[in-house]
């Protein structure tokens, strides 16, 4: 018999002990591994369930402007023809979502037309200085609200939107004016960039939205309308209680002809 196969050498006793021992720590280890490797995983899933949250949170909140930078509540005010035809005649519209905050009153003066697509207007026309009081803005729902005086016009109160990124914006207002009587409804638009004093580049709107057959004979047509600047290039921020219209040009307003 060969030694290695006797029952009663301590080699082979020790031979055999060895593995079971060596199994059952490497079976712990393993299972330990397995623990913390699950633990691990958990961790890491929590962690990813928590950012695809948010990040759908985030994807899903609702956008304050349309794919052409405007509210739904613009689009809904000005017809496409309309809003065409202003950009036409050089009016710039500054579509977005974070405008400057212009709670303050502006002068424009000289009040310049600089284009139109009404018969009787010729580039160059001057009108009445144009003032206009913007308050109550809420950059959560933009909207804002202003008063105007230009020459025998003016409107208190009135409640429109804006839109607009970093220091450039764009106001609509939807005016519904009376004058010697008769009744129409007009968008009012007013683009600038905001200054610590002032607006720069202030360009003004003013299109007939409906004016309810105009019987009188005082409102310029449907769809029809001019586009205006301060002709010096700057309007400043001037006190309600300051006279805008010591010259006021030819005296008219822009609505009426």
């Amino acid at each position: 018999m060969r030694v290695w196969e006797s029952p009663e050498n301590p080699f082979l006793e020790s031979r055999e002990r060895l593995p079971k021992s060596f199994m059952s720590r490497f079976i712990q280890i393993i299972n330990k591994m397995k623990k913390i490797t699950t633990r691990f995983f958990i961790v890491i899933l929590a962690f990813s369930l928590v950012f695809i949250g948010c990040k759908k949170d985030k994807k899903e909140e609702p956008s304050k402007v349309q794919e052409n930078g405007l509210t739904a509540e613009i689009n809904n005010l000005v017809p496409d023809s309309i809003l065409n035809t202003m950009v036409s005649l050089g009016m710039p519209v500054n579509g977005g979502a974070t405008p400057p905050n212009i709670a303050a009153s502006y002068l424009a003066s000289p009040f310049i037309l600089k284009e139109s697509n009404v018969p009787s207007d010729y580039p160059g026309l001057t009108f009445a200085n144009y003032r206009v009081t913007f308050y109550d803005q809420n950059n959560d729902n933009l909207s804002i609200k202003m008063n105007y005086l230009n020459g025998p016009e003016s409107g208190t109160g009135l409640g429109g939107f804006i839109v607009g990124t970093n220091n450039s914006f764009t106001v609509f207002t939807e005016v519904n004016s009376t004058y010697s009587g008769y009744e129409a409804s007009l968008v009012q638009v007013i683009s600038g960039t905001l200054t610590p004093t002032g607006i720069e580049d202030f360009f003004y709107a003013n299109f007939m939205l409906d004016n309810f057959g105009n019987p009188g004979g005082v409102w310029i047509a449907n769809g029809e309308g001019c586009v205006i600047y301060d002709s010096d290039g700057f309007s400043e921020k001037v006190t309600v209680s300051k006279s805008d219209n010591s010259e006021t040009g030819n005296g008219k307003g822009v609505s009426a002809r």
